[in-house]
């Protein structure tokens, strides 16, 4: 039996919703984040973003596919930001220290996400390798995953722990 199926219909509508809210505000966000620094600091197309995240399963293909391209690089993204949200909101339901200390939970996840991401996913996927990022630019990302993508989640789960998410 699932986590959410053992739960009452309310704390699992309470669950979805928080995961979903995360999940969105993690997307929106770090799209926006992207423009700024890729597009508008570093001068990088848009829609080559979008295909980066794409060539993780169509490899070095992604960048000559256009917008459909762009289009599943925007899709995976979504994902993968549902996912993040989905395992630190299951996790903050399930342990109630990380519920208890949800922020400092929170920054910590957004590091460790930051970290998976970097280390582990990108260099298993068909994307192509990146140049090493400068020490700034290693620092900014750092610092975008902890406050863009755990914190927000930190707030997410603090706000819901009083309805016992």
């Amino acid at each position: 039996m699932s986590a959410i199926a053992g739960k009452p219909l309310d704390t699992r509508n309470s669950l979805l919703r928080s995961i979903v809210l995360g999940g969105m505000f993690i997307f929106i966000v770090q799209a926006i984040h992207m423009w700024i620094v890729y597009t508008l600091i570093q001068k990088t197309p848009f829609v080559v973003s979008w295909q980066f995240i794409a060539s993780g399963v169509l490899g070095e293909a992604a960048f000559a596919g256009g917008m459909a391209t762009a289009l599943l690089g925007v899709f995976f993204h979504l994902i993968i930001s549902f996912v993040i949200a989905a395992v630190f909101i299951l996790a903050a339901d399930r342990i109630p220290l990380l519920r208890r200390y949800a922020i400092a939970g929170s920054l910590l996840y957004g590091f460790g996400v930051f970290i998976v991401m970097n280390m582990i996913v990108t260099p298993l996927s068909a994307a192509p390798p990146l140049p090493a990022p400068t020490l700034p630019w290693l620092i900014e990302a750092v610092i975008e995953h902890i406050l863009l993508v755990g914190l927000p989640l930190g707030i997410i789960v603090k706000r819901n722990a009083d309805i016992e998410i």
